[in-house]
């Protein structure tokens, strides 16, 4: 008997329910790294979630005969576009062309109907092979037809938009020294900015125009078809996001000050688990603010923070990064790092 569960977080992490679904969420992971280097404990999934106040993340669980088989989720934007949400769903594979996921669909289209939302987006990493292609209407790109997580985006109404590429670095197998990728960087016409890193919480004299950088990310980058919303982001917001991120995470950055005007223009974010010592370190935010590129600032404060991150924990092996395949000048440095494909994410969107 297949049973579906719309469940709330729940009051403790080992919660039953909750360590089922963290569970499922860790097979995804090996699926897809072949190992834990996706997987944060589910005591730390739950710590993060009960901080988050900006989204509402509805889940369902699918259970056949008793055994967790299946989750699905909606994550609903509270602030920057409330009438927006994004879904993912996934399946083991031997419970796969049962109907499994179509009962996830069927029981969550009650729940985006529930919530009137408006548009939706799925996200779906997966490996980059397969013969047959489904490429969006940018022509950039590519992802396999024939994986079950691109199928069941296509049957259930949603377009390929854009694609992203999944790279990783290997800290002991970089294609140049950070370091010197990083005196390169120096040497080009940058005399007039001044690099700093640091780690956890940002100095109170940048924050404010680490806000602008953010607000630039979400516009700045190729978006393909997807349509962007333009976000809101001021010193507050930014600190309470950093704050939520480091109770189960070291946070790193690079920054470059534009040092005639004071302001911080360049910026580089690494993340790493708490929990998970296997963990990716996970590459955020990469930006140069648009009227101080050329001056390869963008290798300056990656190298950098590689450099940071690789004396703060020596232990760390590896960095995954996205990037849309539109965007060759950051795929070019992360290249010429030694960052190097593994999988491919496809971006879909649907309108309700």
């Amino acid at each position: 008997m297949l049973e579906i569960i719309h469940f709330p977080l729940p009051e403790r992490h080992d919660d039953r329910v909750w360590l089922d679904y963290q569970e499922l969420a860790r097979t995804l992971d090996h699926e897809l790294v072949g190992g834990p280097g996706l997987s944060v404990s589910p005591e730390s999934a739950w710590e993060t979630a009960r901080r988050v106040t900006e989204t509402r993340l509805e889940r369902l669980i699918a259970y056949a005969d008793g055994t967790p088989v299946g989750y699905a989720s909606l994550r609903i934007e509270l602030v920057d576009e409330p009438t927006s949400g994004s879904v993912y769903a996934y399946v083991l594979p031997a419970h796969r062309r049962r109907g499994i996921g179509s009962a996830l669909a069927g029981r969550m289209r009650e729940i985006i109907a529930e919530a009137g939302l408006t548009k939706l987006t799925a996200w779906a990493m997966v490996h980059p092979e397969g013969e047959r292609r489904l490429v969006p209407a940018s022509g950039v790109g590519s992802v396999p037809a024939d994986d079950p997580g691109i199928r069941f985006a296509v049957v259930n109404g949603f377009t390929l938009e854009q694609v992203e590429r999944v790279s990783r670095y290997d800290f002991d197998a970089p294609l140049v020294d950070p370091m010197e990728a990083m005196t390169q960087a120096r040497r080009a016409d940058n005399s007039d900015y001044e690099l700093l890193t640091f780690e956890g919480f940002a100095p109170a004299d940048i924050v404010g125009d680490l806000a602008v950088m953010r607000e630039r990310m979400i516009t700045d980058p190729p978006s393909g078809g997807m349509e962007v919303v333009e976000q809101k982001w001021d010193a507050e917001r930014l600190n309470k996001r950093d704050e939520r991120l480091l109770v189960t995470n070291w946070f790193w950055r690079a920054v470059v000050r534009h040092v005639p005007s004071g302001q911080f223009v360049a910026l580089s974010e690494i993340l790493r688990n708490r929990t998970n010592p296997d963990a990716f370190l996970e590459q955020w935010d990469t930006i140069v603010l648009p009227e101080h590129r050329g001056r390869r600032l963008g290798m300056l404060v990656k190298a950098a923070n590689l450099i940071q991150v690789h004396r703060a924990a020596p232990d760390a092996t590896s960095i995954l990064t996205w990037n849309a395949e539109e965007n060759r000048y950051m795929l070019d440095v992360n290249e010429a790092l030694g960052f190097r494909q593994v999988l491919v994410e496809a971006a879909f969107q649907r309108r309700l």
